[in-house]
């Protein structure tokens, strides 16, 4: 740990059949490989480096450490299925080594940058939680500055409910929440389309 902040980028390794899924009947299966290696190096590449912030890869499957290990990011294994105990166990993890506030973004958004990251840093120094909205009705940015669990309880993944109904969650126990831009990931056929990807 050498900063205050810590990045987490959530993310599978690349197999055939078993990322994008949604994709799965649209393109090709060696077609949404491709493009997912594409959309998870690049989110690396941009976000490993941010000046004040400690990056690391949340991975699944667990024999994917040497996969990861190759992008000079901390790890952090994922073992559950669970999208949202995954989510809270790597905060949890993160916030046990003293970071003092932490963001977790996927790996699917073209648009994502390094100032957005650093604003959602900026934003929890008045708020308990921070969200970036996406297109879809989901989030590709959630950060906190300690464990909020009940945020990924009761909460249907991959919806178009699935902020309403972490907002909801959040406005239960008090919690306030602020907010960077919104911007599109990619999960079905026409987000392919519209950001330009070849399918």
């Amino acid at each position: 740990m050498k900063n205050r902040n810590a990045l987490i980028i959530i993310a599978k390794y690349p197999d055939a059949g078993f990322v994008k899924t949604r994709l799965n009947g649209f393109m090709p299966d060696e077609k949404i490989l491709e493009l997912y290696k594409y959309l998870l190096e690049q989110t690396i590449h941009k976000l490993r480096t941010i000046p004040g912030v400690d990056t690391y890869i949340a991975y699944a499957p667990e024999h994917a450490e040497k996969y990861f290990s190759r992008f000079g990011a901390g790890l952090i294994r994922l073992s559950s299925c669970d999208l949202g105990l995954n989510m809270a166990y790597a905060f949890k993890t993160v916030f046990n080594m003293g970071y003092q506030k932490a963001a977790l973004v996927g790996a699917d958004i073209p648009d994502l940058t390094e100032a957005i990251i650093l604003q959602a840093f900026d934003l929890l120094s008045d708020t308990d939680l921070v969200y970036g909205p996406a297109e879809d009705g989901g989030y590709y940015l959630v950060g906190m500055r300690m464990l909020i669990q009940e945020v990924f309880e009761n909460v249907p993944w991959s919806s178009d409910k699935t902020l309403s109904k972490s907002l909801e969650q959040a406005e239960q126990f008090d919690y306030t929440v602020g907010f960077t831009k919104t911007l599109r990931d990619i999960d079905t056929i026409e987000d392919v389309k519209k950001a330009g990807f070849a399918v």
